[in-house]
């Protein structure tokens, strides 16, 4: 299972996700907004909108996270650089090679914070939890995806795959 932060490897940041909760918040089915409908007096039921496409709700992540760090300054050094990626007005990528996609995602909050080990220890690393709030609104992302015809990948010259990137809106 790897991610990515942005491009950047979430374990060079000394961040993880709890085990068996990150798939479970970036797999929730989103909510649908309410169609135009109108509850005519002289007919049963509402007449409902049935031609415009469905569009939804923002989906809102609650993403449990692990940080590891050397000691003190290593841990406010990697708590600064994951707060300066996240808190970016336009949002952020978060990238799943597992899923095989992108979500762009904005920092809502962050309501806990538990060092799992003392700060002062002597030796040894400093374990940390913390819940990071964060919203998708299905904002286009960039796909990586192989170039292939209907029989097989197109190679360069040299047998390399040809990789494209679109832009397409995911739910």
């Amino acid at each position: 299972m790897s991610f990515e932060l942005d491009n950047k490897n979430i374990e060079s940041l000394g961040l993880f996700f709890k085990q068996g909760t990150l798939y479970k918040e970036l797999l929730k089915f989103p909510k649908p907004k309410t169609p135009f409908t109108y509850n005519w007096a002289d007919q049963h039921g509402e007449e409902r909108d049935t031609i415009s496409p469905v569009r939804y709700e923002p989906l809102q992540y609650a993403l449990v996270c692990y940080m590891v760090a050397d000691n003190v300054d290593d841990l406010m050094a990697k708590r600064t650089k994951i707060l300066e990626l996240i808190s970016n007005p336009k949002g952020f990528l978060l990238n799943s090679t597992t899923l095989g996609r992108s979500f762009k995602l904005y920092y809502e909050d962050s309501p806990s914070f538990n060092l799992l080990t003392p700060i002062l220890t002597a030796a040894g690393k400093i374990y940390c939890e913390f819940i990071l709030n964060v919203i998708n609104n299905f904002d286009e992302v960039g796909l990586i995806v192989p170039l292939q015809d209907i029989n097989s990948y197109v190679l360069t010259e040299l047998g390399q795959q040809i990789y494209v990137t679109i832009n397409k809106q995911l739910f």
